[in-house]
This record gives structure tokens, C-alpha cells and sequence, in this order.
């Protein structure tokens, strides 16, 4: 079956809002594989250096230890590595001073995270604004 037939007599923001559900879900189950994948890496490397009172508080310190929320500390140094720029001016990195040695795999990996992130939060955003349109301005045409 194609994705012609698949599609056959839907209208063009259905497919739209369908395509941004689909694509969003699977970049999501990308991004969960990819960080837990990652992990092992970032941790091992920047825990020792990062992972202190001085950038956490003693409450992160000890919620960001555990799993679901370990992948937290890896999304926050991937950030720092791939928008550094953006991730000082935050409030967590404020008077950040350290000289961060990262070797050129790291900040591909960092980088291309950060991309999926942002097509993610793209495909939220598709369908949040399809969606409102679908649900309070469109007129489905009389069958």
C-alpha cells in the first residue's frame, strides 16, 4: 500500500496534523534511545568536572542520580557543549569559568541532539498550531 492510497480522500491537514503526530513520536523514541545511549559517555567524562554544588543544587545532586532524570544531566551537558553561547547565560551556569576539553565526536553527537530537540519541538509545534486552526477555525466541506 502506498501513501497515496494511505491518504486517499483525507483532507491536506489531516495529513499534515497525522505526519507531525507520527514523525514527533518517532523522534521522541530517537531521542530517549540516543541519550541512553550517550550516557554512559557524557557521565563518565563531565561528572567529575560539572557535576558538583557549584552548578546543582543538593536536591539535583541526588534527583538527577537516578534514571529517568540522569538523562536530565546528559541533555544539560550536550547543551553546554553544542550552545554554549546560550547555556552560559542561564542562570545554572551563570560565572561559568572552566576550559572544557571536549573532542570533536562529542560535540557531533551534543550538536546533532540539539538538532533533533529542536525538529521535535518543530513538529510540536506544527501540530499545536494545525491543530488550534482544525479545531476552532475549519469548516469541514458538506459530504
Amino acid at each position: 500500500m502506498s501513501l497515496v492510497a494511505f491518504f486517499d480522500g483525507v483532507e491536506p491537514l489531516g495529513i499534515i496534523i497525522f505526519s507531525s503526530v507520527i514523525l514527533g513520536l518517532i523522534l521522541v523514541f530517537v531521542l530517549i534511545v540516543y541519550l541512553n545511549v550517550a550516557s554512559p559517555f557524557f557521565t563518565k567524562r563531565f561528572d567529575p568536572v560539572l557535576f558538583n554544588t557549584r552548578w546543582f543544587t543538593i536536591s539535583e545532586l541526588g534527583i538527577y542520580t537516578v534514571w529517568p532524570f540522569s538523562l536530565m544531566r546528559v541533555f544539560i551537558y550536550m547543551a553546554l557543549i553544542a550552545v554554549p553561547w546560550y547555556v552560559l547565560k542561564t542562570r545554572r551556569f551563570k560565572g561559568f569559568d572552566l576550559e572544557l576539553s571536549v573532542s570533536t565526536p562529542l560535540k557531533i553527537v551534543s550538536t546533532l541532539f540539539v538538532f533533533l530537540t529542536f525538529l521535535t519541538l518543530l513538529c510540536g509545534l506544527v501540530f499545536a498550531v494545525v491543530g488550534g486552526y482544525v479545531y476552532f477555525f475549519y469548516e469541514a466541506p458538506p459530504s
